[in-house]
């Protein structure tokens, strides 16, 4: 439903709605012409006085105007008058709210799509709330359902931040489960699971979201993204060593990415749609067996860059640092 034909029917019905007031007026001017000197001189009372005879003729003939011997063509005119002049003040209103309702939803869609929320967001939901109760509108309810979209907006300003994304995920974990036990895949993933959320909760994670057996992570910085990745690669020579008991080693990809998102602490990572967490994973299924890929751009705000080498690697239009771990392990 388009704005444009609503505010075309809402002019016409204003014109409507003067027509009726002209009308009123030009039947009520015989009672008044007695009392106006020199009344029928004026060109636009005697203007008016023959559209008042045509219409009362058109009365005459499609309705009974007498009623007790005495003609109230005047007074069906007016009360008619009236009523239209009513009908067309309310149909233009509710057109009115019709139109605040379309710009508001269409407006909140493109606010929603622009800072890639979903609707269960809670910073949403009093104006999606709002949205979805107003039937019919006041002209109260108007005035507090823009009120309402300002500040939402302006809390979703206020709620825009630099975050850093890391996707990490097993490599083959298909084949780490060939000829194994079911209780045996079982411990050794949910151990591994343990281990990969003590590196990122030890590393200032924000939030996390899983799949069966990857997980993304919002860090506040890039830096922190950077060192739970290399925790986590460093660390699997003893997580392989000392706690699994599959018969292959657990090995991971790492992708980082960095940039300005609208985050919402109210809900799960998962329901956060943003291009910036997209390329972190797109980045982790393009790094090696315990490597971590990040994007060119994210590499410039990092202040630990040793280790990272430019690859020949471009994904969704970034180029792509190499971190590769070290022989000897950090100190």
């Amino acid at each position: 439903m388009q704005i444009l034909p609503h505010r075309a029917i809402i002019l016409l019905l204003r014109l409507f709605g003067i027509g009726s007031l002209i009308i009123i007026v030009i039947f009520l001017l015989p009672l008044a012409i007695p009392y106006i000197k020199d009344a029928l001189s004026f060109k636009g009372i005697r203007a008016a006085l023959n559209i008042e005879k045509s219409i009362s003729l058109f009365i005459h003939g499609i309705i009974p105007t007498k009623i007790a011997g005495k003609d109230v063509t005047r007074w069906i005119v007016i009360v008619a008058a009236i009523l239209l002049s009513w009908l067309f003040s309310n149909l233009r209103e509710r057109y009115r709210d019709k139109i605040t309702k379309l710009k508001v939803r269409r407006d909140y869609e493109e606010l929603k799509k622009q800072v890639h929320l979903s609707d269960n967001a809670k910073v949403l939901t009093p104006l999606r709330e709002k949205l979805e109760s107003l039937q019919p509108m006041h002209r109260k309810d108007r005035e507090e359902l823009l009120k309402l979209f300002a500040e939402t907006k302006r809390k979703l300003d206020t709620m825009g931040r630099d975050l850093a994304f890391l996707s990490i995920d097993i490599v083959d974990s298909t084949g780490l489960k060939e000829s194994e036990e079911k209780a045996t895949i079982e411990y050794d993933f949910k151990e591994y699971k343990r281990f990969i959320e003590n590196k990122l909760t030890t590393n200032g994670a924000l939030k996390s979201t899983w799949t069966p057996d990857g997980v993304m992570t919002c860090f506040p910085t890039v830096d922190a993204a950077v060192r739970a990745a290399r925790d986590v690669i460093e660390g699997l020579d003893a997580f392989n060593k000392n706690v699994k008991t599959l018969k292959k080693d657990f090995k991971v990809r790492c992708g980082i990415n960095s940039g300005y998102v609208y985050f919402d602490e109210s809900i799960p990572l998962e329901e956060i749609s943003d291009r910036v967490i997209d390329i972190a994973g797109h980045l982790q299924k393009q790094a090696s067996p315990n490597n971590i890929c990040i994007a060119k751009p994210a590499i410039e705000p990092l202040q630990e860059r040793a280790g990272f080498v430019p690859t020949s690697k471009v994904v969704d239009g970034y180029e792509v640092y190499m971190w590769e771990r070290r022989k000897v392990p950090r100190e």
